[in-house]
């Protein structure tokens, strides 16, 4: 799959948020995008996802994002939500409710979708759980039940908004490899210089609403990209055969 964006320009009021960007994601790689906060991130992401009008400046193999019908692309596109639900679910409702562009309106799940449901609870190790309120769950026990809601979605891509902020280490590592076994495309914003370098086979640096650089991690983490983006000071090292940033 491929997702082009191309000169794309947002503003909010006279503020302009994003400054003709245009970026490639493609393959089945974890696609990373860095920058300082206010740069534009979730703004592109929320073009990517359809939360805003793209107008022709996001085309999905070769088709303007805009020719998809809102259930064909929920079929090949998920997106982690940072909000859970106000119900009080439980793990295996929470996590069914991905099966929502495959369920005919007004009709229940069907047997396929309680299959898929069950293959993905038991894939992210969330069988156990699966009659747990979601309440009821520590923050990275609900962070796999979001991602296992994008999982029965079957897509080609997931999309998430720094999924890791508020994580501990552990959980941050946990979420990342569960979207490394993905078998798909991966596009992620990630605050974490060291999990990005870490995980991401394509790194996309913003600064000022633009794209600044986009590369493979090894060329765009470098010190003279991080200190331009963020306006510091950014060392960087290899490590064990690692790449390690830090200020």
């Amino acid at each position: 799959m491929r997702i082009e964006v191309k000169e794309l320009c947002f503003s909010a009021g006279s503020k302009r948020i994003l400054n003709g960007v245009s970026a490639v994601f493609e393959g089945k790689k974890i696609h990373g995008i860095i920058g300082p906060n206010g740069c534009g991130k979730t703004t592109l992401l929320r073009h990517i996802y359809r939360q805003y009008p793209a107008k022709g400046h996001v085309w999905v193999d070769d088709q303007p994002i805009e020719a998809y019908s809102s259930r064909d692309y929920a079929r090949r596109v998920a997106v982690m939500m940072q909000t859970y639900p106000e119900a009080d679910l439980r793990v295996c409702e929470v996590v069914r409710s991905g099966r929502y562009p495959y369920k005919k309106v007004m009709m229940p799940y069907g047997r396929e979708d309680e299959a898929v449901t069950g293959q993905v609870l038991r894939q992210t190790r969330l069988w156990e759980l699966r009659d747990r309120r979601i309440h009821t769950l520590s923050g990275g026990e609900r962070q796999r039940v979001m991602i296992a809601r994008c999982l029965v979605q079957q897509p080609e891509v997931i999309i998430l908004d720094e999924p890791t902020n508020h994580l501990d280490i552990r959980y941050r590592v946990e979420l990342m490899e569960m979207l490394r076994a993905f078998d798909g495309m991966v596009i992620i914003t990630l605050h974490d210089l060291n999990l990005a370098a870490r995980y991401c086979d394509c790194i996309h640096v913003m600064k000022d609403g633009a794209l600044l650089a986009s590369g493979a991690p090894g060329d765009v983490l470098c010190a003279e990209i991080l200190n331009e983006a963020f306006d510091t000071t950014i060392r960087t090292v290899e490590h064990g055969g690692r790449l390690i940033i830090g200020v």
